[in-house]
């Protein structure tokens, strides 16, 4: 849609906020409308995605509806943004890519590429970790656009009122073909997690079911699994003391694939 208002020099009107810019110009337009499509990432504030439909509009600014086709917004590295608001920014990491470290990190990590790319639309605003994927693993991570957002989207995660899945290959076929696997975690000192006795670690949960069985030509399983608790390397750990490991766990399982 190419569709935009640019703000006139310092000598005009300003417009107060992004919404104030898109009603400008599409005067009829519902005001559901223009927050369906900030909140499908189209609006752009001199082509960066908009923060907020509150964003303040400078002289010289230029609000921009993207068409819809240009959906996901690509990032570096391979990550993709699959939905963002004025809350909330999801993202699609890649394999291989961190997705948070310590401030010394030089490697690319979700959390820095994001808040460089969020920066360029506005100096001030921060993009704030909520949960983890594994270095390896690849899916949807979410991040939190402010304090209040954070607080509200962890609850949700330390709650489990949201639901996780993950698709996972491991070797062999589990029997049953659909599960729980249960019994608690504990990390090393040497940052190794391991099954534990009940008394000591943390309570780890999921569910399995299997997706396609095992083959004498392919010996792997694809597994969609269900966490009801997020504990590190959960799933890797897990399946390992199944007699199922991971594919191509370089920690708990088998490298040969």
């Amino acid at each position: 849609m190419n569709v935009y208002h640019k703000a006139g020099p310092s000598t005009s009107p300003p417009v107060a906020t992004v919404m104030d810019a898109l009603a400008a110009v599409l005067p009829d337009a519902h005001r559901t409308t223009l927050r369906h499509f900030f909140s499908q990432g189209r609006v752009l504030l001199n082509d960066q995605p908009a923060r907020s439909l509150k964003q303040p509009v400078l002289p010289n600014d230029r609000v921009t509806i993207a068409d819809a086709r240009v959906r996901p917004t690509e990032l570096p590295a391979g990550l993709k943004i699959i939905h963002q608001d004025a809350d909330v920014i999801v993202v699609d990491k890649p394999p291989g890519l961190l997705t948070a470290t310590h401030a010394q990190e030089t490697r690319p990590t979700v959390l820095a590429l994001l808040n460089r790319y969020v920066s360029r639309a506005n100096g001030k605003n921060k993009i704030f970790l909520v949960h983890r994927l594994d270095q390896h693993a690849s899916g949807l991570l979410v991040f939190a656009r402010g304090i209040k957002a954070l607080h509200h989207l962890k609850a949700q995660f330390r709650d489990h009122s949201i639901t996780r899945e993950y698709h996972v290959l491991v070797h062999g076929s589990p029997d049953p073909a659909q599960g729980r696997l249960s019994g608690n975690l504990i990390e090393g000192p040497d940052r190794i997690v391991r099954p534990c006795p009940a008394n000591r670690g943390r309570p780890a949960i999921l569910d399995y079911r299997l997706i396609s069985p095992a083959t004498p030509a392919v010996p792997l399983s694809h597994l969609q699994c269900r966490l009801f608790t997020g504990r590190k390397h959960q799933i890797r750990v897990q399946f390992d003391a199944a007699g199922h490991p991971v594919v191509g766990d370089p920690v708990y399982g088998h490298t040969q694939y």
